[in-house]
């Protein structure tokens, strides 16, 4: 939407504000919120009752309220740049900052005024990101008068609705994405590229029917070796080999930043890579925390992964090694890796295990035009999400940019909603 700017305009002499509409005010923010500290909810903590709430919204419910109101709520320590507008009895945990409105102030200007709050400026230097309430108190905003703090309302909570749908629109496309890049993977590995082809029972209940001519066998039956390294830390250094954890697994090696991964001396590369050594054609495979993801080695370069993950070597007389990668990526795997998870312990699946879960091997000359299809049909889908994904940063930035100018003042939006709704 286009709207004019303000007549006129002077200098706020607030950096972060620059030039507002002559006839608007500065105030810090303790002239508009009366600012107070959250509690510890866990004494009162219930089933039902008053909603708790944190940066993230509501999570959980109390048998007391600590406000009944319309309240701005900010964060203390932690999530801090997330504001709040809530109306109605609620508690707030002791990392946030609940507030009562000053009369003749409008609450969802506030609101919308205390998204633009620079908080890298103020978070103070600790572990945590952390505000002080003397430093929101003395925080500038601009101060319309209340008429137009409501106007301004109005037409954010309208205008951000919109932007929210649009946005929750191109959300639900990409979780429609991620089902169909999942179900194109899970069919091509498990039921193959001919759709006529005669099928068989495969007496595996994640495994269904597959092509009569597959085989089943064992996943260690299809490697040359399987295994990870010791189970010891090695030290960071500043330059040296890249030492990979399991946050750090994407699709492909090369879609790693190697550079930004903790680096270990070259004494502790040739002593932990004495058991095993990931190398171009491998599998690499989570056992511990987010237990089954797996990355394909295609690139030929020196570095370790943690005792976390274990390397997969496929014998390539039997299965290639990135088929072999495809189809660890299918539900039918990932159902029998979570059957063999330890939950006895801190959450992992052992080696042995790993070697007896059942798979299905279609013959090596089938292989390669499977893993290519899956490869052709997820970078179609991998595009489209990029695309979404696009498109909701842009919106985001829309969003967060329409707020500011509007609570600045370099929009006129007096007389617009009562446009819009005419």
């Amino acid at each position: 939407m286009s709207l004019p700017r303000y007549p006129e305009y002077r200098d706020s002499r607030v950096p972060w504000l620059g030039e507002l509409p002559a006839h608007w005010g500065v105030s810090p923010m303790k002239r508009l919120l009366d600012i107070q500290n959250g509690a510890d909810y866990k004494h009162i903590e219930a089933e039902d009752g008053y909603p708790v709430l944190g940066s993230g919204g509501q999570f959980t419910f109390a048998t007391d309220y600590i406000y009944d109101g319309e309240s701005v709520l900010l964060g203390r320590k932690g999530t801090i740049d997330r504001p709040l507008h809530v109306k109605g009895r609620f508690w707030t945990v002791d990392t946030m900052y609940w507030s009562r409105i000053r009369p003749d102030v409008c609450g969802r200007f506030c609101y919308y005024a205390a998204t633009t709050i620079p908080f890298g400026l103020y978070s103070t230097n600790t572990a945590l990101p952390s505000m002080t309430k003397a430093a929101l108190d003395a925080h500038f905003l601009a101060s319309p008068p209340l008429e137009e703090q409501r106007s301004i309302a109005n037409l954010l909570d309208r205008e951000t609705a919109k932007i929210d749908a649009l946005i929750a629109e191109q959300e639900k496309l990409l979780a429609l994405l991620a089902e169909k890049r999942q179900a194109a993977i899970s069919h091509a590995v498990t039921r193959g590229l001919d759709p006529n082809a005669p099928m068989k029972d495969s007496g595996i209940a994640w495994l269904g029917e597959v092509p009569a001519h597959w085989e089943i066998t064992r996943l260690g039956v299809i490697l040359d070796a399987i295994g990870d390294v010791d189970h010891f830390m090695p030290a960071s250094v500043e330059q040296g080999v890249p030492y990979l954890m399991t946050g750090d697994l994407k699709e492909f090696v090369s879609e790693v930043s190697l550079e930004g991964c903790k680096q270990v001396s070259d004494e502790d590369y040739l002593a932990l890579s004495r058991k095993i050594k990931s190398s171009k054609g491998d599998v690499i495979m989570a056992r511990y925390a987010t237990i089954g993801t797996s990355m394909y080695v295609d690139v030929d370069t020196d570095f370790l992964v943690s005792y976390s993950c274990v390397t997969l070597k496929a014998n390539h007389s039997k299965v290639s090694g990135l088929y072999l990668f495809q189809y660890m990526r299918s539900d039918a795997f990932r159902q029998a890796v979570e059957g063999q998870v330890n939950t006895n312990t801190q959450g992992n699946v052992g080696i042995n295990h790993l070697k007896n879960i059942s798979v299905v091997l279609p013959p090596i000359t089938e292989q390669a035009g499977i893993a290519a299809f899956v490869g052709s049909e997820t970078a179609t889908i991998d595009e489209m999400k990029a695309e979404a994904e696009r498109a909701i940063t842009l919106l985001r930035e829309r969003r967060s940019a329409l707020i500011a100018a509007a609570v600045t003042g370099k929009i006129d939006v007096r007389g617009a909603v009562e446009r819009e709704a005419s």
